[in-house]
């Protein structure tokens, strides 16, 4: 038995129509592509909560999301080519405008396009990426993030599909930075990684955030190294700023914060604004949409947003070619390449513990401890929700405040 109704963790990995993550997930816009990786005029097929489609921009740059076959035949529609804002099957020529309409039929001489129709789904444009709505009957507001609007440079980044469930992701708690990614931290002289602490969590209007703490109670704190950091329990928590938070926002979205390690500007006291969102692909994969807010202006924006942007295109390639021979035995994380970019070497360290994980059903009995909080309350809030969505009851309204968590946590 589930703690909140009959469900329990191992019956949301499913994400498919009429599953119960699949249900609840489809009450929620969901990003589903980069916006730069689909160029105006192009068609695309995507794959997204176990579900395929076909999305294009129209030649305005539009983006417009339809099903993956053509109601005539079948075939992909991905496979033919817009027209203005519509889209035109490359089988038999039949044209359909971006409500989903038939328009054309050129190889009937009775054409009957009246009465052919198929779903489209509501999309927006906001932060780098294509947001649609899959659930049925009228979409929910549109939520905006406060932090991602103000000033700054805003980068999307390459967008990382993983083969493992989402809930691999979900349960990636802060307990595991001084471990995961002890061997990026050592190479790049990265202490503050390496101090151990628990984290806290507690729901909120918008759905819970996690609070990091120093582990144990003295003056002194110990690096999971072993070592004693200079300057005591103070100088640990400076070196954890605002990193120090972490927001989840329901059902699948999460804001964190980190020094940035773009190339040319390590070293600052410069800080990232990070949301990402956690999308299963299928019932054993998962995308992460990642966009960085960096409060830089002007030419030293220009400057940042090129050096980053080049950092993170150019890596995206052989990054997961690395994590699977980590994974496989040819090589530890320890001999990843010095000249790998810190965000690509953290990634692929995520990867390696995520993928290894397997699927919550098929890894057997956990043994969850103190230190699991953050997961553990992930898990009783979704089970809370999606047992209240099954049976009936009334689902919680979240909801975001007015203004940004930096301003609200005077960091």
């Amino acid at each position: 038995m589930g703690r909140y109704g009959a469900l329990e963790l191992a019956d949301l990995d499913p994400v498919g129509p009429g599953t119960p993550s699949g249900r609840y997930l489809r009450l929620f816009w969901q990003p589903v592509m980069r916006l730069k990786d689909l160029p105006p005029g192009r068609a695309k097929p995507l794959e997204i909560l176990d579900e395929k489609f076909t999305i294009y921009r129209g030649d305005g740059g539009v983006p417009h999301l339809v099903p993956y076959r053509c109601p005539h035949r079948g075939t992909p529609l991905s496979l033919g080519w817009v027209e203005d804002d519509a889209l035109r099957c490359r089988y038999h020529g039949w044209k359909f405008d971006h409500t989903g309409q038939c328009v054309e039929q050129p190889n009937e001489d009775r054409p009957f396009c009246h009465r052919i129709a198929m779903k489209s789904y509501p999309t927006r444009e906001y932060a780098g990426f294509i947001f649609a709505y899959l659930g049925e009957g009228e979409p929910p507001p549109f939520v905006r993030y406060p932090d991602l609007d103000r000033p700054g440079v805003l980068i999307a980044d390459p967008v990382e599909v993983l083969p493992c469930t989402f809930w691999n992701r979900f349960d990636n708690d802060h307990g595991h930075r001084h471990w995961v990614h002890r061997a990026t931290a050592l190479r790049r002289n990265r202490p503050d990684v390496l101090v151990l602490h628990h984290e806290a969590a507690e729901e909120t209007p918008y759905g819970w955030r996690g609070v990091r703490m120093l582990k144990g109670d003295g003056p002194d704190v110990e690096t999971s190294m072993g070592e004693i950091v200079k300057g005591g329990r103070d100088r640990a928590e400076s070196l954890m700023g605002l990193a120090k938070y972490t927001h989840w926002f329901m059902p699948n979205a999460r804001m964190l914060f980190q020094r940035t390690r773009a190339r040319g500007f390590e070293g600052r006291e410069l800080w990232d604004t990070k949301v990402v969102w956690t999308v299963p692909v299928n019932d054993t994969s998962h995308a992460a949409f990642d966009v960085t807010h960096t409060p830089l202006e002007g030419d030293e924006a220009v400057a940042y947003e090129k050096s980053r942007t080049e950092q993170q295109e150019a890596e995206a390639e052989t990054r997961w070619d690395l994590a699977e021979k980590v994974l496989a035995g040819e090589m530890t994380l320890e001999d990843l390449p010095d000249d790998i970019g810190g965000y690509t070497s953290f990634t692929i360290e995520d990867y390696c513990t995520q993928v290894g994980q397997g699927s919550v059903r098929g890894r057997g009995r956990e043994i969850l401890a103190k230190g699991d909080e953050g997961p553990v309350f992930q898990r009783h809030l979704w089970l809370r929700e999606v047992n209240a969505m099954t049976e009936g009851r009334p689902l919680t309204d979240w909801t975001l405040p007015a203004e940004t968590f930096t301003t609200q946590t005077n960091l």
